[in-house]
């Protein structure tokens, strides 16, 4: 597995905050509130929407040759029409699986967590909040790996700029970080598996925080919510967005 640091401006380390409220706060989701948008059900649904596009490709194409070559010499034009259409739905289906895999999978996720959040009576971030982003949490230790979902977590993530604090909330855990907090906010940058493929590159946004027990790492990576093509290039923007927001805030 390999990992790269972008080349991404980061905030330079800092003291270890002393007074408690300036430390991050991650706290667990109540027990009946917690791991309902990452169950085993969900992750099953967004998995079969992830990988949709092979069934509807092979269904599609190979049946509308299959059409066009059993109509060829009954009647040829609708044959003709068979065929193209299937040979343009092989297209789609390829195309949407290399440049829309997580489209559908990411949608349907937060759709999911846009209906449960809102009944939370304490919530960090309203899910409606427009300038909120719906975003995973990967442990360094996930990155690379196949999984069927390499995220610990997901959620909202804001910036309140008037209490000065990033704030998450995830489907299992809060987080509220004081800018205070934050010693560093930087781009790191991993392929998938062993391919080491411009588009198997995943792009990271890590915050380094100090909490009560010592500085601990919160890699975020922004989901494919937007209806547009999204690989290596798009992934490494939208990391480097969340990134220069968060530092443009730190800063401010």
């Amino acid at each position: 597995m390999n990992q790269f640091l972008e080349e991404c401006p980061s905030r330079p380390a800092s003291p270890a905050p002393q007074a408690p409220g300036c430390f991050a706060e991650i706290t667990p989701v109540s027990s009946a509130e917690r791991g309902h948008v990452l169950n085993s059900w969900n992750l099953w649904v967004a998995a079969a929407l992830t990988l949709l596009p092979i069934p509807v490709g092979l269904i599609g194409g190979f049946g509308g040759l299959g059409l066009g070559a059993y109509l060829c010499s009954r009647v040829p034009a609708l044959a003709g029409a068979c065929a193209v259409g299937g040979l343009v739905c092989g297209f789609l289906s390829v195309l949407a699986l290399v440049s829309f895999q997580h489209f559908l999978a990411s949608r349907y996720l937060r759709s999911v967590a846009r209906r449960l959040f809102p009944q939370r009576a304490d919530s960090l971030v309203q899910p409606d909040d427009a300038q909120a982003d719906f975003v995973d949490v990967i442990p360094r230790s996930h990155w690379g790996e196949s999984m069927l979902e390499p995220a610990s977590d997901i959620g909202f993530f804001a910036i309140d700029q008037s209490r000065r604090e990033l704030l998450l909330e995830g489907d299992s855990k809060r987080y509220r970080i004081p800018f205070e907090a934050v010693a560093a906010c930087q781009i790191e940058e991993y392929a998938l598996g062993r391919e080491q493929w411009e588009a198997d590159l995943h792009f990271v946004t890590v915050l380094t925080v100090e909490t009560a027990n010592g500085p601990r790492e919160i890699p975020l990576a922004g989901r494919h919510i937007a209806f547009h093509s999204r690989r290596a290039a798009e992934r490494r923007a939208q990391a480097h967005e969340l990134c220069e927001r968060i530092l443009l805030a730190l800063n401010a």
